[in-house]
């Protein structure tokens, strides 16, 4: 990501947890993403916005240590939290590189550039594809995954205290900067780079349940974003409640023998000139 990247949630240690959080969730669609645009064993893959590095060990089992893959992020306090990761797994063919992602050096022959949840914080999202698919190779694989927040979270059956939190948060997106229906332009960012029509599929993880971990996920998120929000005077502290949000939420879901869905992740994939998808 570059400096002037609009990453509301803050950079501290409870957001690191709940990206990580989030990549036990979204794991399965990210992979299923890369595994159909083609990212395979011995690849050199770019990883943009890598921060904490769930991405790029991912990424390093799919092309195994035959395989590179380069993270790039411009905060390095959260990549050195991610190079901590790859050490402690013993991932060798893992390397972090703090920057701005417009200014670094980087090679021109990576075999994909990736990243997830990135394109939202940025402005003019086609000019950066644009930019990145310029170090990967002919034929080379660009895929981007977004979440597209005008479709969730959504309870069935309705649930009071989830349309409340759906009060705040999109205006606080939209007021912060974002992008909040990213998901959903990411085939025009790619057009409009000069890529292929990219392939595209949407997914979201749902569940109820006693321990279902996405109450915890709504709630951590909230709670990154709770600064936005008071900030923008969308609502207190008072009003969210935040430490036994997710309780409350759950004990909701559980009284109506609910189900939750989070807002959704729209996966996009294309090649650089020269190939045939």
């Amino acid at each position: 990501m570059s400096d002037d990247s609009v990453y509301v949630m803050g950079r501290s240690d409870a957001e690191t947890e709940r990206l990580r959080a989030q990549s036990m969730l979204f794991d399965p669609t990210t992979r299923r993403l890369f595994e159909q645009a083609g990212i395979s064993t011995g690849m050199k893959v770019l990883d943009v916005g890598s921060g904490g590095g769930d991405v790029a060990l991912l990424l390093a089992d799919l092309v195994g240590p035959t395989g590179q893959v380069i993270g790039v992020d411009c905060h390095d306090a959260i990549l050195e939290k991610a190079r901590a990761r790859t050490r402690q797994l013993g991932f060798d063919h893992v390397s972090f590189l703090q920057g701005d992602i417009r200014t670094i050096a980087l090679d021109d022959d990576f075999d994909a550039v990736v990243g997830r949840l990135v394109l939202t914080y940025i402005p003019e999202p086609a000019r950066w594809v644009r930019h990145l698919a310029a170090h990967v190779r002919p034929n080379g694989i660009v895929a981007f995954q977004d979440i597209e927040w005008s479709i969730g979270p959504v309870a069935f059956p309705p649930s009071s205290l989830l349309s409340r939190v759906w009060d705040w948060a999109p205006p606080a997106f939209e007021r912060a900067g974002l992008e909040t229906r990213m998901g959903l332009k990411l085939f025009r960012a790619f057009v409009d780079a000069g890529l292929p029509a990219p392939r595209m599929h949407v997914e979201a993880p749902a569940g109820g349940g006693t321990d279902w971990a996405g109450y915890e996920y709504i709630a951590a998120g909230l709670r990154s974003m709770l600064p936005v929000i008071e900030r923008f005077e969308l609502a207190s502290a008072a009003d969210v409640g935040i430490e036994t949000f997710a309780a409350r939420l759950r004990d909701e879901t559980l009284a109506q023998h609910g189900v939750l869905m989070l807002p959704p992740f729209v996966s996009a994939w294309s090649r650089v000139a020269g190939s045939s998808l």
